[in-house]
């Protein structure tokens, strides 16, 4: 009986080790789900750019380029559609499927960032951070570069 009790005390101090690594991914996409995203900046080799909210409430598209996340679902406005489309995270691992939207015609398009340049971003993302109430959705550029999509939960 002495031999099974260090395996049993072995197992009852590894048992929750593996569970706390392994929920660790969840807690991020359980972080951001269920919440309204908006777009801040972008981040890519060492350049931000600051999305100007201001100019885009003055032109009516203040809801522009933001995400939900639901249970299997992600969601948000570009400018100015809306867009829906699958998405799975497992291992650590982001995976926004085929986007679906409506087809409206911007009368306003922001310098910053383009409609289909966000869609491309979140097409291509793999993951995503939490780090101080800040959702960042790591993706890359049509040059292959890194790019991170910083959000503010409103």
């Amino acid at each position: 009986m002495k031999k099974f009790t260090g395996i049993y005390f072995c197992a009852a101090l590894i048992l929750p080790a593996i569970v706390l690594v392994s929920c660790a991914g969840g807690a991020q996409i359980n972080d951001a789900q269920w919440k309204e995203w908006t777009l801040l900046e972008i981040r890519s080799k060492g350049k931000t750019v600051a999305i100007d909210r201001k100019k885009l409430e003055a032109s009516n598209m203040g809801g522009a380029f933001t995400i939900n996340f639901e249970e299997s679902r992600v969601s948000g406005m570009g400018a100015p559609n809306r867009y829906f489309g699958p998405y799975t995270f497992e291992n650590n691992k982001l995976n926004i499927g085929e986007l679906a939207s409506t087809l409206m015609a911007a009368f306003y398009e922001p310098e910053e960032l383009k409609e289909k340049e966000f869609f491309d971003y979140l097409s291509k993302a793999n993951s995503l951070k939490i780090k101080s109430g800040k959702l960042e959705l790591y993706s890359v550029n049509n040059a292959g570069t890194e790019t991170v999509l910083v959000f503010e939960s409103k």
